[in-house]
C-alpha cells in the first residue's frame, strides 16, 4: 500500500482525501498548519494528523501537496528533510512543478482540472486530472492513481498547464463573475436571477456542442450599436460594470473582424 501523506486541509484536499478513501487508497496522515482543520479532515478520513511540519510520518511515499501556491516551496522546504525520497507533488495549475526540484528529487503535479466547494460533491468520472513527473515511474503511478479516482488523465507539461490554467480561468472564474454581476442588475429591479437560468443553460450547450466562436451571439456581433448604447447607459450607476462591458463588446468585435 502507498502510504499517502495530504498536505493542506482546505476544499481540494477535503475533496481529493475523501476519494481515494472511497476508492481504497487510505490517506496514512493529515498534515496542515491549522491545527483545527486538520484534526477534521483527518477524522474524516480516519488518519492521524499534525500541524507540525517535521512530524511527516519518515516513511511517506506520497506528498500530495494541496496548499495555495504562494506557499508551495516554503512549505516544500520545510518537509523535504524528514521524507527526502517521497514523490512530491502539488496540485496547482499555475505553479510549474520544477518549483519542487530544489527540495525532492523526486516531484511532480497532479492537477483536478475543475473547481471545488464543499457544498457540491464533484463528479469524478468527469474530472481531467493533469499529471506530470521527473521521472517517467512517478508519471506512471501518478496516471494510474487518477484513473483510479476518475477517467480522465492527461500528461501535460508545465507549458502546456499554464496555458491550461488560463483558459480555466476565462471559462470559470470570468464566466461566474458576469453571471454575478447579472445576478446583481437584475436584483436592482427586483427580478429573479432565476429568469436567465435557462439562457445560461443554453449559452453552456451550445459552447460544448460547437466551437463558442460560431455559437457567438449578441449586439456586439451584430454590430448594434444603438443597443450597445442603451445598455452602457443604463450602467451608469456601475462604471466598473459599464467599462466591463465596453471591452467584452469591443473583444467580441475584434473576434468577428477576424474570423471574417
Amino acid at each position: 500500500m502507498t502510504k499517502i501523506v495530504i498536505v493542506g486541509s482546505g476544499r481540494i484536499a477535503w475533496h481529493l482525501g475523501k476519494r481515494l478513501k472511497a476508492k481504497g487508497l487510505p490517506v496514512s496522515q493529515v498534515l496542515s498548519r491549522t491545527a483545527a482543520h486538520a484534526r477534521a479532515l483527518a477524522e474524516t478520513l480516519q488518519a492521524p494528523w499534525s500541524d507540525d511540519w517535521s512530524k511527516v510520518i519518515p516513511d511517506a511515499d506520497w506528498l500530495l501537496m494541496a496548499i495555495r501556491d504562494d506557499v508551495i516551496d516554503d512549505v516544500a522546504s520545510l518537509l523535504s528533510p524528514h521524507v527526502p525520497g517521497a514523490l512530491a507533488t502539488h496540485t496547482s495549475g499555475a505553479t510549474p512543478g520544477s518549483v519542487l526540484r530544489p527540495f525532492f528529487q523526486r516531484y511532480g503535479v497532479f492537477y483536478p482540472l475543475q473547481t471545488f466547494s464543499m457544498e457540491r460533491s464533484p463528479v469524478w468520472s468527469k474530472i481531467p486530472f493533469c499529471v506530470d513527473a521527473a521521472a517517467e515511474s512517478d508519471v506512471l503511478f501518478l496516471i494510474k492513481i487518477a484513473k483510479t479516482i476518475s477517467n480522465l488523465a492527461y500528461r501535460v507539461t508545465d507549458a502546456q498547464r499554464a496555458q491550461l490554467h488560463v483558459a480555466a480561468v476565462f471559462a470559470n472564474n470570468f464566466a461566474n463573475h458576469c453571471f454575478s454581476i447579472a445576478e446583481k442588475i437584475l436584483e436592482e429591479k427586483d427580478l429573479p436571477f432565476d429568469m436567465l437560468h435557462p439562457l445560461m443553460e443554453e449559452t453552456l450547450a451550445k459552447a460544448l456542442q460547437n466551437s463558442p466562436d460560431k455559437m457567438q451571439t449578441g449586439p456586439a456581433i451584430r454590430g448594434d450599436m444603438d443597443t450597445i448604447k442603451r445598455h452602457l447607459e443604463l450602467l451608469g450607476d456601475h462604471p466598473e460594470w459599464q467599462d466591463l462591458y465596453k471591452k467584452i463588446s469591443e473583444s467580441i468585435q475584434t473576434a468577428f473582424q477576424k474570423s471574417k
